[in-house]
């Protein structure tokens, strides 16, 4: 009998696993409800490189919230941003708006203005995606109901269009991508599995002088970054050559979102450039092509900007993590408190 319940109970756990790694829709659903852990507890860069002195565990940031709205106005904010904004690090809680409204670069939404609140808009990007996001004119945030802007209708797709979509979507929900990666993350992210990882990583690095491709290891191995943002020839990286013709093309990109989205209703648009960790914390590691400063001090912009490079260079400090690409508390609250100096 006790052999029998412990096949089933296998059987039952080894289903329930294959479920949650092979359906994002499930793997999405039991994560939050503790049936694994975080992958993301110990700092993004940790994940990728699973190097011990870089472990980084997640910490609540203190005095985050805002005691009260001072505005005269009902102040409705929106921001356009990536994951130094999503709602895991940044709520309603923080800021000085008496409605906000976050929304992925990767998404889109179809939004009605309210002209009882006074509407700002802050497109947020971080250094290494500014050239994806300002290659062409935003306009994630779709708006309907202004007198000038039409309500954007779904266009009448013929049978055989929606029957192609419907294809599409079946497979696509039929084999999703990623399972692997999943199915790695489910069953090998517990501190046990994680020891045995460090242990590898340690000896391929302290013996082969070899990490993960996904990061780079400063030359005095004290400071860990994405590949992405410091790897010369990566496009994405701080290093990577910026010529001037495409600084102008990114200026007048973010100069027409400007223009598209007032004349939609909006009553302010700002622009918030975050830098990478290296080009902060170093610089030294290649030739920095100064993408924010040759945007953000372009005399033919016309959008207001947050400034938040020039700060963390002059103040010296270190203001990001030390496992994760992001800010710590004490870059978070900078920027916050310039945010909520806007909304008053």
């Amino acid at each position: 009998m006790i052999l029998k319940v412990l096949k089933y109970s296998c059987l039952f756990i080894a289903i329930f696993l294959w479920i949650q790694a092979y359906s994002p829709v499930v793997y999405r659903t039991t994560g939050p409800m503790g049936f694994f852990p975080d992958d993301y507890r110990n700092g993004d860069l940790y994940r990728l490189s699973y190097l011990p002195e870089f472990k980084d565990p997640v910490k609540t940031c203190k005095d985050s919230k805002v005691s009260s709205k001072t505005t005269q106005k009902p102040v409705h904010l929106y921001i356009l941003g990536d994951s130094f904004t999503e709602p895991a690090r940044v709520d309603s809680s923080m800021l000085k708006a008496d409605k906000y409204t976050y929304l992925h670069w990767a998404n889109s939404s179809q939004i009605k203005l309210d002209t009882n609140y006074h509407n700002i808009l802050i497109l947020e990007s971080v250094e290494r995606t500014a050239r994806e996001h300002f290659s062409e004119k935003v306009d994630n945030y779709q708006i309907i109901g202004h007198d000038t802007i039409a309500e954007v209708q779904a266009p009448q797709l013929s049978w055989k269009r929606r029957l192609f979509q419907k294809s599409e979507e079946f497979l696509t929900w039929l084999f999703p991508s990623q399972v692997e990666e999943r199915l790695q993350h489910t069953l090998f992210n517990y501190d046990f599995f994680l020891t045995i990882r460090e242990a590898k990583a340690s000896f391929n690095e302290k013996v082969f002088g070899r990490v993960e491709s996904g990061v780079v290891l400063s030359p005095d191995k004290q400071a860990l970054f994405y590949r992405d943002e410091a790897k010369a020839t990566e496009k994405t990286s701080s290093f990577y050559p910026l010529e001037a013709q495409e600084v102008n093309k990114m200026v007048e990109v973010i100069n027409r979102s400007l223009t598209h989205y007032q004349n939609a209703g909006f009553d302010h648009v700002v622009l918030a450039l975050i830098p990478n960790k290296v080009s902060v914390t170093n610089p030294e590691l290649g030739s920095y092509n100064h993408l924010i400063e040759k945007i953000q001090y372009n005399p033919n912009l016309k959008v207001p900007y947050i400034e938040i490079f020039r700060d963390f260079n002059n103040l010296g400090k270190m203001y990001y993590l030390k496992g994760d690409s992001h800010w710590n508390c004490e870059g978070k609250a900078l920027w916050l408190s310039k945010v909520n100096a806007i909304l008053q």
